[in-house]
């Protein structure tokens, strides 16, 4: 259990570090010398704010715990599907035992190696936010640094010398396209689950039977109303209770 809290602090020292790394990139190096507008300047923040935000908000987010369970001594055959072995008591409905936290976790959908946190039913949405506004980000960054970028890569091969502020720039873009490609990849199994009211492990098992009928109430289960489904507010617990 050490380990799995060692992981998570060193994962919340790492995180700000990096978020840190890009403000200073775009704020000190590109929007110093003119390279953006000041709108461009303006949606940045935005969308640093948002990135940040809604990462300490999937990180601090603790899964609900469970109560009103009932402790069993003997496991029938019938409900031993039902029954978490190593909790001893029968779990409610959507509800799996992380073997890394050591504890049953609402609507589990994995363990996370970037965020070392499990994503559970009260910090899907940060962490699905978590992938879209980084993605937005990175797309913004290669967009304003794709030349510093290629000055980057052509003084590999032309022993070119680089100034300190192109090299600092040539490595924010790559950063970025890393991020961006990483998303991508999160994202290519998150969105279809999103849209089937699906965890990843639900999936594994060919479980749809949480579905609402339409991909809409799907979204909304877990990202709430359409006005605020894609900012780092939560979801209500009434609007939670509905949809389970």
């Amino acid at each position: 259990m050490w380990l799995e809290r060692t992981k998570w602090v060193l994962a919340n020292i790492g995180w700000p570090i990096a978020f840190t790394f890009w403000y200073q990139i775009i704020v000190v190096l590109y929007a110093a010398d003119g390279t953006i507008s000041q709108w461009a300047l303006y949606y940045f923040h935005f969308l640093w704010i948002i990135i940040v935000c809604s990462y300490f908000s999937a990180s601090f987010t603790p899964p609900t715990k469970c109560r009103d369970v009932e402790k069993v001594e003997h496991c029938d055959k019938e409900i031993k599907e039902d029954v978490c072995q190593l909790c001893n008591y029968r779990k409610p409905p959507r509800w799996h035992h992380c073997r890394r936290c050591n504890l049953c976790v609402h609507r589990m959908d994995h363990h996370c190696p970037i965020l070392q946190l499990c994503i559970h039913s009260g910090n899907h949405k940060y962490f699905l936010l978590f992938l879209v506004w980084p993605l937005q980000l990175a797309i913004f960054t290669i967009w304003h640094g794709y030349y510093d970028f290629w000055k980057t890569i052509r003084s590999v091969y032309t022993a070119e010398i680089l100034s300190t502020s192109e090299q600092l720039k040539g490595t924010g873009v790559s950063n970025a396209l890393m991020v961006g490609i990483a998303a991508l990849y999160l994202l290519k199994n998150q969105l279809p689950n999103l849209m089937r009211n699906q965890t990843l492990i639900e999936e594994s098992r060919e479980n749809t039977s949480y579905n609402l009928g339409s991909w809409q109430e799907n979204v909304k289960s877990v990202m709430g109303a359409w006005t605020i489904a894609w900012l780092p507010f939560s979801v209500t617990k009434s609007r939670e209770k509905k949809f389970e």
